[in-house]
């Protein structure tokens, strides 16, 4: 249970308004693994639930409207995990509701559904020096708000990695993902799109790189590559740093509780406004965690986003997004918490074009939990 106080309740900077505002998440973890964290060999599963109530208590009507149930539900299911073949199952579903971003009880409140189904073969012959990993997964994404009902989609992908064990805990690596997106309301006028429907695209992912620990306490992501979404209409991806993906990610243990984390990105995302956007940002991070109960976060990350397929069919929109925010909890008992927690969500775009691309948002809220 959490009770707090978000200043920017629209991401709207032009109409401002700020609410205390309480949530109660219920959650539920059921699953097979030790407390050690060793899987079993045979047959492991992994069931969560987040329950997620959200009320605002504000004088404003259009505030209070927004009150909230938004739920995410996962399972996991795996045979022989630590065998030379293992195959898995994944489903994810969750839903969100958003303010609309202008004001007015007769503003559509954003709802959105999404839920995520993988399978995924998993071998390892030869005591796992080679290892490959063959996935599907398929996505649907839909909104129940009127106007974005056109971007509503089912997406595709499938994805071959394979690795080979350079070092003990380190490995190479080549992957290779072909999706494909397509609209599932393709006789619709969409509001925020350039074309008379949302064009279906196939993009493409091939990217080799390295993964794993580099000393005792040092771990290194980095992954170079090739990427093109092919849309079918419109703007698509091209030039060579739009034809080019590149990650990287560094891992430093300091000590046994102290987890710092850095990384960058270069790719694209399709987009609900127009075509995609590419997306150039960094990101870092602070975990602790003492032997006196103490959990503790800090975190941050920047993202430089150029939207293309814009509506009018002309220009692009350049956003530049800030996110920050540090959490701290305390364990009072083993099955009792009590916490702090701050979030920081800023967005500068210059685009004129749509409400609520400015705004700063702060949220502060302090939590009292509780596990079995």
């Amino acid at each position: 249970m959490e009770g707090g106080y978000d200043t920017n309740v629209f991401y709207n900077d032009d109409q401002r308004a700020g609410s205390a505002l309480l949530r109660v998440t219920p959650f539920l973890d059921l699953t097979n693994t030790a407390r050690s964290g060793e899987v079993p060999s045979g047959l492991f599963f992994d069931v969560r639930a987040a329950l997620t109530y959200r009320e605002y208590f504000a004088d404003q009507a259009d505030v209070r409207r927004l009150r909230a149930f938004t739920p995410t539900v996962s399972a996991t299911l795996e045979h022989n995990p630590r065998g030379s073949l293992a195959l898995g199952l994944t489903e994810i579903f969750s839903r969100s509701e958003e303010a609309p971003y202008v004001r007015g009880t007769g503003q559509s409140i954003i709802v959105r559904n999404n839920n995520t189904a993988s399978a995924q073969l998993r071998w390892s012959p030869g005591g796992g020096r080679l290892q490959g990993m063959l996935r599907y997964t398929n996505t649907l994404d839909l909104f129940e708000t009127e106007y974005l009902k056109p971007a509503n989609s089912m997406g595709h992908e499938g994805m071959l990695d394979l690795s080979w064990r350079w070092l003990p805990k380190t490995a190479l690596f080549l992957q290779l993902r072909q999706g494909y997106i397509g609209y599932l309301n393709s006789d619709a006028a969409p509001a925020l799109t350039a074309t008379p429907t949302k064009a279906s695209s196939f993009p493409l992912r091939a990217t080799i790189g390295i993964r794993g620990l580099i000393t005792a306490k040092t771990s290194v992501a980095l992954a170079f590559g090739y990427q093109n979404a092919f849309y079918a209409n419109g703007v698509t991806t091209g030039g060579f740093l739009g034809s080019t993906s590149a990650a990287g990610e560094l891992v430093i243990l300091p000590t046994f509780s102290t987890r710092i984390t850095f990384g960058v990105r270069h790719d694209f995302q399709n987009s609900v406004i127009g075509n995609f956007y590419y997306n150039d940002g960094g990101y870092a991070s602070l975990a602790i965690q003492t032997p006196d109960k103490l959990v503790g976060q800090l975190w941050g990350s920047y993202d430089y986003r150029q939207y293309y397929g814009l509506p009018g069919g002309g220009g692009t929109r350049q956003d530049n997004l800030l996110q920050a925010g540090a959490m701290l909890d305390y364990y009072l008992k083993r099955w009792a918490y009590a916490g702090l927690s701050y979030s920081l969500h800023n967005n500068q775009s210059d685009s004129q074009a749509l409400a609520g691309v400015n705004y700063t948002k702060h949220q502060v809220f302090a939590r009292l939990g509780f596990t079995y």
